[in-house]
C-alpha cells in the first residue's frame, strides 16, 4: 500500500511539473529566450542530458521543478546551481530580461495557464471514457469520494452501503445526507454494509463555512452514465475547469477573511489523497490530478513573490511607471519568497508526519 501510494504521489505530482514548467518553457521558446535548463525535482541532479541549446534534467527531491532562462534573476543560480555555459556568447536579444514586459508576463503565465488546460484535457477525457452520470440512486450507495476527505480518511470506499447513521437506520440517500448535514464537527458513527460484511466507522463532518451544513465528501452512486463526444465532453470541461478555479479563488478568499477554516494539505497530504485515489480507481485518480492541476495553476497566480503572479504583479508595476526594477533587487526579493514558500511547506509537512504518529 505504502508503496502504491509513493508511485501515485510521484506520477502526479511529476506530471503536474512538467506540464505547468512544459507551459514556461513553450511560451519562452516562443518569444525566443535562450532556456538554459528545464528540470523536474529540485537539488542535486540525477539525471541530465543536454540538447541543442538547453540541459535537461531530473533531480533529486520530486517537490518541484524549475525552466532557468538566461537574463532572469540572478538570484536563481543560489537556487538551482551554475549551469556549465558561457553566458557571454548568448545573445542580448536573447535574455529574458531584454524582452518585452508583455512577452515577460507570457513566459511566467505560461506555466498557470498549461495547468489549466492539463485540466480540461483531463475532464474531457473523463466524461468520454467513463461518461457522466444520468441518473442517481436513491439508496445510501456511495457512488463517489473525495480524496482526503473524511469519508476517504475513514476507509469508506465507493460501494460502501450505509446502513445507519449513530445507531438510528437510514433507507435512502436524502436521509443520509440530511444526517450528516445536521452534525458539522461532530463524531459520527456509521454502520457500513461492504459485500456479505458489515462494520462501523467514525467520521467527522467539516464545516466548509461557519454557518454551512456538515460534509464527508460523497456522492450517491451512478446507476447509469452516458459517454459524450469530444466536442461536447470539451466543452463540459471547460465549464467543470472554470467551476473550480472560482471555487478555489472564493475558498482562499474565505479562509484569508476568516470565514473558512480548514487544514492545509502539504506534500504527505497529496500523498495521501494520491494513494486513496489509486485505490478507488482510474478514475477517481484522474479527477485528483485535475483538482491539482486546477489548484496549482490558481495558488501560482497568487501575487506573493517568488510565485508567478508575484512575478506578473512586477510586471504590470513596470508596465505603468514604464520603467525596469533593477535585477538584483527584484531577484533578491523572489528568493526570500522562495525560502519562505520552502519554510512553509516545511512546517505543514512536519505537522503531517507529527498527526500520523
Amino acid at each position: 500500500m505504502l508503496i502504491g501510494t509513493i508511485a501515485a504521489f510521484v506520477v502526479v505530482l511529476g506530471l503536474l511539473i512538467f506540464v505547468h514548467e512544459l507551459g514556461h518553457f513553450l511560451v519562452a521558446k516562443a518569444a525566443g529566450v535562450y532556456v538554459e535548463e528545464f528540470a523536474l525535482g529540485l537539488g542535486p541532479v540525477v539525471w541530465k542530458r543536454r540538447g541543442r541549446e538547453t540541459q535537461y534534467s531530473l533531480r533529486l527531491f520530486p517537490l518541484g521543478g524549475f525552466c532557468k532562462m538566461s537574463g532572469d534573476n540572478p538570484q536563481d543560480d543560489l537556487i538551482t546551481g551554475r549551469n556549465e555555459i558561457d553566458r557571454s556568447k548568448i545573445p542580448a536579444e536573447r535574455l529574458f530580461l531584454n524582452k518585452k514586459v508583455w512577452q515577460r508576463a507570457a513566459v511566467v503565465a505560461g506555466g498557470p495557464v498549461m495547468n489549466f488546460l492539463t485540466a480540461i484535457l483531463i475532464y474531457a477525457l473523463i466524461f468520454m471514457v467513463f461518461g457522466i452520470p444520468t441518473a442517481l440512486t436513491e439508496q445510501a450507495i456511495i457512488g463517489d469520494i473525495s480524496p482526503g476527505g473524511p469519508a476517504a480518511q475513514a476507509g469508506l470506499l465507493p460501494g460502501d452501503r450505509i446502513l445507519a447513521v449513530n445507531q438510528e437506520p437510514v433507507q435512502a440517500w436524502d436521509e443520509l445526507a440530511r444526517k450528516i448535514r445536521s452534525m458539522p464537527n461532530q463524531q459520527v458513527e456509521l454502520l457500513v454494509e461492504r459485500g456479505e460484511r458489515q462494520f462501523v466507522v467514525t467520521v467527522e463532518p467539516r464545516q466548509e463555512r461557519p454557518d454551512g451544513p456538515g460534509l464527508i465528501g460523497i456522492v450517491p452512486m451512478a446507476e447509469a452514465t452516458q459517454r459524450i463526444p469530444f466536442f461536447q465532453a470539451f466543452w463540459y470541461a471547460i465549464q467543470q475547469t472554470w467551476y473550480l478555479i472560482v471555487a478555489l479563488v472564493v475558498g482562499l478568499y474565505q479562509m484569508a477573511t476568516g470565514q473558512l477554516l480548514g487544514p492545509i494539505s502539504g506534500p504527505v497530504g497529496i500523498a495521501q489523497m494520491a494513494g486513496q485515489a489509486a485505490r478507488f480507481g482510474a478514475e477517481s485518480l484522474l479527477n485528483l490530478t485535475a483538482v491539482l492541476s486546477v489548484n496549482l495553476g490558481v495558488l501560482n497566480l497568487l501575487p506573493f513573490p517568488a510565485l508567478d503572479g508575484g512575478r506578473l504583479v512586477f510586471f504590470g508595476i513596470e508596465a505603468i511607471r514604464r520603467k525596469p526594477f533593477d535585477p538584483e533587487r527584484e531577484g533578491l526579493v523572489h528568493f526570500i519568497g522562495f525560502a519562505l514558500l520552502m519554510l512553509l511547506i516545511l512546517v505543514v509537512t512536519f505537522r503531517e508526519v507529527v498527526g500520523l504518529m
